[in-house]
């Protein structure tokens, strides 16, 4: 079982490719020890729940103490079972998600995609003229790997009788070599979590002596944006604050960007899908790069999958006649299939501008 914020792609897959069925379950912790009682009758309701829908004691105990386990605390947490394990764990800081409860022949995982697209991953640095603070955040995670950064010259102190020209002339070459040894450090942290968004926070004669060095590839592929706070014990926590909120905005943008982009590429020539039909086809020889799918929890349609990540359709008798197909909630299986085939997902919310039609869709590596 894992148990942490990490909801990489590969860990997804991982229990994706565990025997099913699944029991799928999203519980907003409580962090009150007096409403304990309460967070403890929610999670009844939502056992019995699981019980009704045909999910094995085994597998509701075993939720069950990973659930109780859990508080008091924060935020939400997502806890996948099945044959009486829990596969998949994962504490997601935030909002109170409202509680959810399925068993099905595939795992629910479209809330906790959605919890990830917004947390991008990025890289946050407290800059000053000596040097930085780094905080590096992969995809995900609310957990970051932090690194300082010292340049290779010590701030300049003025003596006695130096003159101010030939001083503030020290003091910007001594400035503009920990920039460099700043800006070298951030392409790599940016390149180690595959990030695409730098916070600068801190000195702003720094942040430009920053910006200035970074190299082309961060300035041309990489957005920067700037948050509030200092080096230091009463500053960086400022900026680690902020940094979750502009990173969220950057998620969404990148939401925007990408339904702009699917609509383009549909146009003659393009490399995109849209519709059930054409993007379950697109799904299953492998083409899909990015599915979009909508989160609708009144959505009822449903989908068919066999053992292969590339074995779906919107009816069973499509299927190969050999292996046990399974039937499963139409955007569940679609992710499934995304997901294995190495697809990147994007969870969109309903009424979403641009969304394609019949809430799905996908940017494709090839026509």
């Amino acid at each position: 079982m894992t148990t942490a914020t990490r909801t990489d792609t590969g860990t997804l897959r991982a229990l994706l490719e565990a025997p099913g069925p699944y029991a799928s379950v999203y519980f907003d912790r409580e962090i009150r020890p007096q409403r304990a009682e309460e967070a403890e009758a929610r999670w009844r309701e939502l056992a019995a729940r699981l019980a009704r829908e045909g999910a094995d004691a085994a597998t509701v105990d075993a939720l069950a103490s990973r659930v109780l386990d859990s508080l008091p605390g924060t935020g939400v947490l997502a806890a996948f079972a099945s044959g009486g394990e829990v596969r998949y764990a994962a504490e997601l800081p935030g909002e109170p998600h409202g509680d959810v409860a399925e068993f099905a022949s595939v795992p629910h995982l479209l809330p906790l995609l959605e919890w990830r697209q917004d947390h991008p991953a990025h890289v946050v640095a407290v800059v000053d003229r000596t040097g930085a603070d780094l905080l590096l955040f992969p995809e995900g995670s609310t957990e970051p790997v932090r690194r300082t950064v010292t340049g290779p010259d010590d701030e300049i102190v003025r003596s006695p009788g130096l003159p101010q020209m030939r001083y503030q002339h020290r003091a910007e070459d001594s400035w503009e070599h920990n920039a460099t040894a700043v800006a070298q450090a951030l392409d790599t942290a940016l390149a180690e979590v595959s990030a695409n968004l730098l916070l600068l926070a801190g000195d702003v004669r720094a942040r430009q002596y920053v910006t200035k060095h970074l190299p082309a590839r961060v300035r041309r592929e990489v957005t920067v944006g700037h948050v509030s706070g200092s080096r230091g014990a009463d500053g960086s926590p400022d900026a680690a604050t902020r940094a979750p909120a502009e990173a969220a905005r950057a998620g969404h943008a990148r939401t925007a960007d990408l339904l702009r982009q699917l609509e383009h590429e549909l146009g003659p020539g393009g490399h995109a899908v849209e519709g059930v039909h054409t993007t379950l086809d697109a799904l299953a020889v492998g083409r899909v790069g990015v599915l979009t799918v909508t989160d609708d929890p009144n959505d009822q349609r449903t989908a068919w999958f066999g053992d292969s990540p590339t074995q779906l359709a919107e009816r069973r008798e499509e299927l190969p006649p050999d292996g046990e197909p399974h039937e499963g909630r139409l955007a569940d299986v679609a992710v499934r299939a995304a997901l294995l085939t190495g697809a990147d997902v994007r969870v969109l919310e309903p009424g979403t501008p641009r969304t394609p039609a019949q809430g799905t869709g996908g940017i494709c590596r090839y026509t």
